[in-house]
């Protein structure tokens, strides 16, 4: 008996099918790519469950006959291309013949389209692949698909879609980036019944970021000026987010190849290379850039999705990218910078972080995690009173730093320890695991920023910033539910993005639970009332947009698995932002309150995000530069 045999057609479809549709923004993507090559200057796109029930897409394009009607749903079915040797200067979104064939293998579908010259139009109910109803309707001109109960044939792919909310955010942000590349074209978003997205047509692509966008975002919008920005080969335009503006997620930069939407992870590298300096590491701007290249050195056939092109000079765009970005903002920053007004009290000395006193509410700190100041009705933070005496007796020259600690723990919530992290493990093993305490003498503090520590065996280095931070992560997770908060007198406003808004909203009890009460005020803003009385003259607006930040990176995790990742990294930014910084000047005293708390916290040798509390610099390796040693 013959074991190799050929599947049914319906089945090799279905198949086939997974190649090109895995998720509801697939169908939205190749529906909405087929109008606009159909010449459609007004589409329309209803979406219901994120995609899962109902898709469906008007457009006033050329429409179909009756026969390319029927036929349009067949496999390897296109008016694109006729030759592979058409490729090579295709300049249409479609062209393989695969979208309508894989959509209505997977689907329940309904066609209803009609030409411009025709009496009457078409339409065709189809399920697997097969067209199971037909007859001649009344439409206007252009085509109406109507795509419902996706996978419903397939219930082995059904089950691993994700939630509504993380497929309709992909909807939206595909819906966003075709809105981006055809301003010419208007289009209309709705959701559950209700309007997201109204963009007429506009002459720019500015207009068109201020229809998508909050509209105080395009006041940082900067357009790139064509004449720095082209070669004989590559065109680069579009528009960028200044030094003042930037995000905690690169959901909202763009790249454009000849029209097309695509994913590169280099043309992102390009493009933070161009920002290198204007924004804070680790934070990405906002973007939409269109590269032309010359179609014979591009492949756009490299993907199934056609997610993803292929540049015969990768390097040339990437330089270009890089350079024009570099160079429109610093005419923009020159063109911004004013000259400053000198008066006598510029003249004044800068007063230092802890002449400022930001803890001086609080009750002198006398202990660590047993202190009384841990009642919620007392201040729950270590309070770095440091006018008032903190110890009994002047401090010994040499006080323990660590306990008897036999395992280095990771961060709480970091995945893969990174590279410091280990280096200092492996460097510090011996002294960390001794089975007697080791004594030190406190030097000093070095380039505001590293408290300088002597013992026997070498000169260790204690980063002030992340020492501080992993000591009230730890408070914070131990003692989150006494934690003290403080109603604000003046409440704080947090504007957002429609699309941020509804995404925030199902977890604003996620602050609650640590201190911060936040409540919707207007269609899209946040009020914040109150805070823990260490963060009250924190940038909570920030912290928000790193949340949101957060949720799109999490959003393939269970509801409780993201509450307790969300609440480690929150609790982390809330530490990261209450303790001393790099550059805060610090008394011995403060030092020394310092050393002590650390040598009691769990997990003492990594900060929240990863990075060593400290650095072990042996006598031996300090010999060795001295030739003392081989």
């Amino acid at each position: 008996m013959n074991r190799i045999h050929q599947l049914p057609p319906h089945e090799a479809h279905k198949i086939a099918a997974g190649e090109v549709i895995d998720k509801p923004a697939n169908v939205v993507k190749e529906l909405v790519e087929n109008a606009i090559d159909a010449g459609a200057t007004q589409i329309t796109v209803y979406i219901e469950d994120g995609g899962k029930q109902l898709i469906r897409v008007i457009d006033n394009g050329c429409g179909m006959s009756y026969e390319d009607a029927r036929i349009c749903i067949a496999q390897y079915a296109t008016s694109k291309i006729s030759s592979i040797n058409d490729l090579t200067h295709i300049s249409t979104f479609g062209f393989r013949g695969e979208a309508l064939a894989s959509i209505s293998a997977v689907s329940k579908t309904m066609l209803i389209t009609k030409e411009d010259d025709a009496v009457q139009g078409i339409s065709l109910t189809i399920e697997n692949s097969a067209i199971i109803q037909e007859a001649l309707v009344s439409c206007n001109t252009g085509t109406d698909i109507t795509i419902s109960d996706l996978f419903y044939n397939i219930p082995a792919r059904k089950k691993f879609l994700k939630k509504r909310d993380t497929e309709w955010r992909a909807i939206l942000q595909l819906m966003h980036a075709i809105c981006l590349s055809y301003t010419t074209v208007s289009f209309k978003l709705f959701h559950d019944g209700t309007q997201v997205l109204h963009c007429p047509r506009t002459e720019t692509v500015l207009d068109r970021c201020t229809q998508i966008w909050d509209h105080t975002v395009s006041q940082h919008l900067v357009t790139l000026p064509n004449e720095n920005n082209k070669t004989n080969t590559i065109s680069i335009s579009g528009v960028i987010s200044n030094h003042h503006y930037y995000r905690y997620d690169r959901s909202n930069m763009f790249f454009f190849v000849n029209k097309r939407w695509v994913k590169n992870y280099n043309l992102g590298r390009a493009l933070l290379k161009g920002y290198l300096n204007a924004i804070p590491p680790q934070r990405a701007p906002l973007t939409a850039l269109f590269i032309e290249v010359d179609p014979t050195e591009l492949d756009v056939n490299i993907h199934p999705r056609k997610e993803e092109v292929q540049f015969l000079h990768p390097h040339s765009v990437e330089t270009v990218l890089q350079s024009s970005v570099k160079q429109t903002l610093e005419k923009n920053l020159t063109r911004n910078i004013t000259q400053p007004t000198i008066s006598t009290n510029s003249l004044t000395p800068k007063t230092s972080y802890f002449d400022q006193a930001p803890y001086q509410s609080y009750e002198p700190y006398q202990s660590s995690f047993t202190s009384s100041a841990l009642i919620s009705d007392k201040p729950a933070l270590p309070s770095f009173d440091f006018n008032a005496p903190v110890f009994d007796a002047p401090a010994s020259p040499t006080q323990p730093l660590f306990e008897e600690y036999n395992d280095i723990q990771q961060p709480l919530y970091t995945t893969t320890p990174t590279p410091a992290a280990s280096i200092v493990a492996e460097q510090n093993d011996a002294f960390l695991t001794s089975e007697k305490q080791t004594a030190y003498t406190l030097i000093g503090q070095y380039n505001k920023t590293y408290i300088l520590i002597e013992q026997e065996d070498g000169l260790f280095l204690v980063d002030q910033h992340a020492a501080h931070e992993r000591v009230l992560y730890e408070l914070f997770a131990k003692r989150f539910n006494e934690i003290a908060t403080i109603s604000l007198l003046f409440p704080q406003i947090v504007t957002l993005s429609d699309h941020d808004i509804a995404l925030i909203t199902p977890y604003l009890e996620l602050f609650t639970h640590n201190g911060i009460i936040v409540e919707p005020f207007g269609p899209n803003q946040l009020i914040i009332q109150s805070t823990p009385v260490h963060l009250k003259n924190s940038d909570c607006d920030a912290l928000i947009k790193e949340i949101i930040s957060w949720i799109h990176e999490e959003q393939d995790v269970t509801t409780s698995d993201f509450f307790e990742t969300a609440h480690k990294k929150l609790r982390a930014q809330m530490a990261c932002k209450a303790a001393v910084k790099a550059g805060d000047a610090m008394t011995t005293e403060q030092m020394q309150t310092l050393l002590n708390d650390l040598g009691k916290t769990d997990n003492r040798f990594t900060c929240p995000h990863g990075r060593p509390t400290g650095w072990l610099l042996s006598l031996h390796d300090i010999e060795k530069k001295f030739k003392r040693k081989k």
